[in-house]
């Protein structure tokens, strides 16, 4: 995992002091977080005032349903009547841009708790607990983009963009199905197609960010990986992990969205619990050459599954 040193590379920023009442102490942890998005992609977040058991239980409740059967969880998931509003991957099944994701995930749009769902008993639990932590995600996320839209004086509050519905939350299950199985990366190095992501590890983390705080102009995953120094990002307790997205970066150009990777042991199993957003469809993204609107680019590039699922309405 490289040294104490670079474990605590990426900076820790102060939710709390992002939000103080004294004017100094709010300015300073502003122009923190806006230079860790801008040097990074990505930063540490703490005192941001979700309960640790909150987070716990969705730990807990995780290794519930997906330390089953294959066959279970896929016909749990088949019959649960929200399959509209949820994605099942199974692992080792997806393939983006030609490289297996080694994981498996459970994704829920936030629509998906205001269906009844016939679930299995993990499965009901761990919806009930993922409602709850994908909620705090909510009021933390749509705070920071309203902070952030004051540090870099935007014309329009990037929370006015963005609708709770277009929200998702996800357990990832880091398992090894193969006792010789010693490739010891689960996810390759990629961007995200979101506003932002907040990631919750658990005591293995493995989550890696690409140190691109000298790189400028189009930063792509293949040139990046060629080149940079991955940045494994430990937590202290209570912290959890930011990253941009690139419809981020296309908003606000001074920004730049994380490129990153997932690295476990070999021979170990658990969890990163990750949530996401994305904007309004009729949002404009344009982007150097590329003209197009939030539906336009997810067309390209966001999942097939919930692609017709994000909303606009509010």
């Amino acid at each position: 995992m490289g040294s104490h040193t670079e474990d605590y590379k990426i900076p820790s920023i102060s939710y709390a002091e992002l939000f103080n009442d004294d004017d100094n102490v709010r300015c300073l942890a502003t122009t923190q977080l806006a230079q860790a998005l801008k040097a990074y992609g990505a930063c540490r977040i703490r005192d941001h005032g979700i309960s640790q058991d909150i987070i716990d239980n969705c730990f807990e409740k995780s290794r519930s349903f997906f330390e089953r059967p294959l066959e279970e969880k896929v016909a749990d998931y088949e019959n649960s009547g929200t399959t509209t509003n949820s994605r099942f991957v199974p692992f080792a099944s997806e393939i983006v841009r030609g490289e297996l994701h080694l994981d498996e995930t459970l994704e829920f749009q936030h629509s998906v708790y205001d269906l009844p769902g016939t679930w299995s008993e993990p499965g009901r639990q761990l919806v009930e607990t993922s409602k709850y932590l994908h909620e705090e995600c909510n009021r933390v996320h749509l705070n920071l983009l309203t902070c952030l839209s004051s540090a870099m004086n935007l014309p329009r509050s990037l929370s006015s963009i963005h609708s709770v519905r277009n929200s998702f939350f996800a357990p990832y299950y880091y398992c090894f199905k193969d006792e010789e199985d010693n490739n010891t990366l689960r996810v390759p190095p990629h961007i995200d197609p979101t506003t932002m992501l907040f990631c919750f590890q658990d005591s293995l983390a493995g989550l890696e960010v690409a140190d691109i705080s000298n790189e400028t102009g189009n930063i792509s995953t293949t040139s990046v990986k060629k080149v940079a120094d991955f940045i494994p990002t430990t937590c202290e307790p209570g912290e959890f992990i930011l990253l941009i997205g690139h419809v981020l970066r296309r908003l606000v150009g001074e920004f730049k969205h994380s490129v990153h990777r997932v690295k476990r042991p070999p021979g170990t199993s658990g969890f990163h619990l990750n949530y996401w957003t994305v904007p309004d469809l009729d949002t404009p993204c344009d982007f150097g050459n590329k003209k197009e609107d939030v539906a336009g680019y997810l067309a390209r590039v966001f999942p097939a599954a919930l692609r017709n699922t994000v909303h606009q309405d509010r």
